[in-house]
């Protein structure tokens, strides 16, 4: 009897620690995003972002009945603006998005703590060890928070785990694919890999990585049964996540919008530059040390040897996949929030090497790992002084100041018909107004990507002009048919140190 009321109180120790470790990682990424997901924070309003801002403004108008591809033009999945939706929905703002990114990071953050167990990383105090370097590359690849890759990062470590999993019970002869609770990873991996083509298919690369590590493993074991098995499930989660998109855009008659905005303008704008200009970017640009992000952990697991040919295959799968993935944009920084998963993968094989003994591929594989975190110190800086100022000085951002001083001049009754030109889609945020065109941010861009864009704004502005324009102070370069109007069709209504406000008045063909 004492040895039953003894292992009782043993397990309810044991469920107020683990209790405990859930609001502790909960807690965590409260803090973490309070500070580093400073364009979404509810400790700061000066500024509200760029692409970030963007996705808030389509989920704020979708609440409103505006629609992404016909109200709002952009290259983004739906999927993303369905996560901006909701954001909206269970607050208006800031905060909505916010609590999905709270909720995202702890998940998040249960997912990566549930691989290190399943890998033999079972201290609670190693793994806490063990997320602090994630903090601190999250730290400056998210970039100010609310951007594709942060809400990828469930979807890729699911299937990351799912992976691992397969891996050890391969290695152990165990038939994977046919026991029960794994029978559905195969349309989880389909669902997944739809999910991230909805929000941005790059964010899809590591997950291309481990299908084809077990497409690999499979072959190699001779399981064609299983493998076919696998492939169709694929393809039955890819339709899942798939079809409810297709149907819904399809009943509001916007399936070509999407395509043409999500495909057509996404592929040209990687094809912007040649192969040999991203990777001369890549490598030989202001941010070629994030490049150790990638090599670093796929080195270090190839260095220990760490287990067995199919973990360190996916691990240069896995960097090889991502590399190109960032190398077909522009690589901005947030772009190697999709290295984090490959640093998880190093630090177990860290971990797993120091767990047996200490030796000089031990030792090197310490000196990589801390030259790799030394090599961003600078962009770590950068990132934390820029989120110091937008909780400490906020007094010394004005650009909400402004748009609220030029909006103000605009009549209620014309508050759906205004558009901007030249002018960050945030402009709309701060005005708590939507535009009346679709194409409403970086417009010369993607003429330059898509002419007939122009074609379109033309026709717009002949049929049915905007009552109110805004430019910024510096024109830059504008539309012909935009240039012409002014002082003529378009006169100055109000201008300050950052906008011009004009007002229609002339006449329309409409």
């Amino acid at each position: 009897m004492e040895q039953v009321k003894r292992k009782g109180r043993l397990g309810k120790k044991d469920g107020l620690m683990a209790f405990a470790f859930l609001l502790l990682l909960c807690l965590a990424s409260f803090l973490f995003l309070s500070v580093f997901s400073y364009f979404t924070t509810p400790f700061s309003t000066c500024d509200n972002g760029r692409d970030a801002a963007f996705f808030r403004l389509v989920g704020q108008g979708m609440t409103k009945g505006h629609l992404p591809y016909r109200d709002f033009f952009d290259m983004k999945g739906p999927f993303l603006f369905f996560i901006e939706y909701t954001g909206q929905r269970l607050s208006y703002g800031r905060l909505g998005i916010f609590i999905l990114q709270w909720l995202n990071l702890f998940l998040t953050l249960l997912l990566i703590c549930r691989i290190f167990s399943r890998c033999g990383v079972l201290n609670r105090l190693l793994q806490i060890g063990l997320l602090l370097p994630l903090a601190f590359v999250a730290s400056f690849t998210f970039e100010g928070g609310n951007l594709t890759e942060e809400f990828s990062l469930i979807p890729i470590f699911s299937c990351l785990l799912l992976s691992l999993s397969f891996f050890e019970m391969s290695e152990k002869g165990n038939e994977f694919w046919q026991m029960r609770m794994f029978r559905c990873a195969g349309a989880w991996f389909g669902f997944c890999f739809g999910l991230l083509l909805m929000i941005r298919v790059t964010n899809a690369a590591l997950i291309c990585a481990m299908v084809f590590v077990v497409l690999i493993s499979l072959t190699k074991d001779r399981k064609y049964r299983q493998l076919g098995v696998c492939a169709g499930m694929f393809i039955v989660g890819l339709l899942l996540s798939l079809l409810p998109t297709v149907w819904y855009y399809s009943r509001k008659g916007l399936l070509n919008d999407l395509l043409n905005a999500v495909f057509v303008l996404g592929f040209r704008y990687s094809e912007e530059k040649t192969f040999g200009q991203h990777m001369t970017e890549m490598i030989l640009g202001n941010r070629r040390q994030l490049l150790l992000l990638l090599a670093v952990p796929c080195g270090i697991p190839l260095l220990l040897r760490w287990k067995t040919w199919r973990e360190r295959l996916l691990v240069i799968s896995g960097a090889l996949f991502t590399f190109f993935a960032v190398a077909s944009g522009n690589n901005y920084t947030h772009y190697y929030t999709l290295a984090i998963p490959l640093i998880v993968l190093c630090e177990i094989a860290a971990a797993d090497s120091l767990q047996t003994k200490i030796d000089k591929r031990g030792v090197i594989a310490a000196v990589l790992a801390v030259i790799m975190l030394l090599s961003q110190a600078s962009v770590f800086k950068l990132y934390l002084m820029r989120a110091y100022s937008h909780l400490f000085r906020q007094d010394s951002y004005h650009t909400a100041q402004d748009v609220k001083d030029v909006s103000s001049r605009i009549p209620e009754e014309d508050y759906g018909s205004v558009y901007c030109y030249n002018i960050e889609p945030a402009w709309y945020t701060y005005a708590d107004l939507f535009p009346c065109i679709k194409y409403c941010g970086w417009q010369n861009h993607y003429i330059a990507l898509m002419p007939e864009i122009y074609d379109d704004l033309k026709r717009t502005f002949e049929d049915s002009p905007p009552a109110w324009l805004v430019l910024p102070e510096y024109l830059g370069s504008i539309p012909s048919f935009l240039e012409e109007r002014l002082g003529k069709d378009y006169r100055i209504s109000y201008e300050n140190e950052s906008y011009i406000l004009y007002h229609y008045t002339g006449q329309h063909s409409g």
